[in-house]
């Protein structure tokens, strides 16, 4: 089941970051946001990427990525909270690394863009 929700996820996560890939040069305060955990580290570091970029935009563009990021945030701690509840052992320890390598990736992703961080 985890494997078969995997890719929704993950393009639920590219769409709502990929506004914030390639954000402009207006300067702005960049921080976690007051997010709360996912419960995964790598997800977490996926979503900070994202709110220091948006802290690039100019203010008018921050309120629409803001609610990006909140459902981005959303959609990968529900993620991980259903495969904790619905997976045991082996099972939940893949689908907690697919989750994990697939955070990473968009993190690098977003912090590879020039104007976010590369």
């Amino acid at each position: 089941m985890a494997r078969a929700l995997l890719p929704r996820l993950l393009l639920c996560a590219l769409l709502c970051g990929s506004s914030v890939l390639g954000c402009g040069k207006a300067g702005g305060g960049a921080g976690k946001a007051g997010l709360e955990s996912t419960g995964v580290d790598a997800c977490d570091g996926y979503l900070a990427a994202m709110v220091a970029c948006a802290g690039k935009l100019p203010a008018e563009a921050r309120e629409s990525q803001d609610a990006a990021i909140s459902i981005a945030r959303d959609a990968l701690a529900a993620r991980a909270e259903a495969d904790d509840d619905a997976l045991e052992g082996d099972a939940r320890a893949e689908a907690r690394g697919a989750l994990e390598a697939a955070c990473k990736q968009m993190r690098d992703a977003v912090l590879d863009r020039a104007p976010c961080g590369g």
